[in-house]
């Protein structure tokens, strides 16, 4: 009975340590001041951009919001950090597109990747019109360049594997441990679409939660032995 509870205990351990390790928020939203944009098709050449900085990885979130399509005033808007979510919304009519790029200290430091398998979306809502697409593009320090295309259609995480990028020509030399500027562009599929996101990060590969696992349980097979 003994051994029983050593192995369950170890099992647990496996199970909390899985779900701990299953993502690292890179951003959550939470500004502080917060931060909003608005464009038209009769605000200049319907541009604006603005920054904020994570409270989670300290990384630098630049973003530009631009309005592609649309009659008269209609508006894109992007609000982030009154409510710890980026909510997007577009009047009838309009369609827009919202760029974000994170870096780190102006790129001085870059971003380690190594033993990520990619980025989340957790989306908090979204409405019937089709969703938004997402390309995801990294750069190394030594501007090397990898992407790969999204569609988000549903609320819930949504997962940008990285080995969607390996069609990318400079997959092969690209490094993950040097990543020096992480970029997403959103566009959304149709005019008038409405999302929120509540945060985005890291999930790690299938692997390091193998290796994590198995640290645990021989954890809990040596505290047997002792026992």
């Amino acid at each position: 009975m003994k051994n029983l509870k050593v192995i369950f205990g170890a099992l647990s351990m496996l199970t909390l340590g899985s779900a701990n390790a299953s993502s690292l928020v890179l951003d959550s939203f939470n500004y502080n001041p917060g931060l909003e944009l608005s464009v038209s098709s009769n605000a200049g050449a319907g541009i604006m951009s603005g920054s904020a900085i994570s409270l989670e990885s300290g990384a630098d979130a630049d973003y530009t919001l631009t309005h592609l399509s649309g009659a008269g005033f209609d508006t894109a808007r992007a609000n982030f950090g009154s409510s710890g979510q980026l909510k997007y919304s577009e009047e009838s009519g309009v369609d827009g597109q919202l760029a974000i790029d994170y870096s780190i200290a102006g790129g001085a430091v870059a971003l380690d990747f190594t033993g990520y398998d990619g980025f989340y979306f957790d989306v908090a809502s979204i409405d019937g019109n089709g969703g938004f697409d997402v390309l995801l593009s990294l750069e190394d320090s030594d501007g090397t360049m990898i992407s790969a295309s999204y569609t988000v259609t549903t609320i819930g995480r949504f997962i940008a594997s990285f080995g969607d990028m390996t069609t990318s020509i400079d997959y092969i030399n690209f490094d993950f441990s040097l990543v020096s500027k992480a970029s997403t562009l959103i566009t959304s599929v149709g005019d008038d679409d409405d999302f929120s996101l509540e945060e985005v990060g890291l999930v790690p590969e299938p692997s390091a939660i193998a290796i994590l696992g198995l640290g645990l349980v021989g954890l809990g097979l040596r505290r047997r032995k002792l026992v």
